[in-house]
């Protein structure tokens, strides 16, 4: 299960770095908003960072959003494994 967690994990933290990176490649503005919202749930509290992006408090906020993110991630791996482990015994 903890290797299982791990990957989900990993997932929560690839997830907003592969967002930023085609935002990036994209002119500074990721074109499918909606897309984002329901792989990166916590992206809504980069909008706090407006004209901040690059400041202390916006790497603190998009450090947290991200941590928010892999908990999210991990909280969905575990309940799925349980879930799976119970329906395949």
């Amino acid at each position: 299960m903890k290797r299982f967690a791990m990957y989900w994990a990993l997932a929560g933290a690839f997830v907003p770095a592969a967002i930023i990176v085609i935002s990036q490649l994209q002119g500074g503005v990721f074109k499918w908003p909606y897309l984002a919202l329901l792989f990166w749930p916590s992206w809504i509290f980069m909008g706090g960072t407006y004209e901040r992006e690059f400041s202390a408090f916006g790497i603190l906020v998009l450090a947290i959003s991200i941590g928010i993110n892999i908990l999210l991630y991990v909280v969905v791996g575990v309940a799925l494994w349980f879930s799976f482990g119970r329906l395949f015994k």
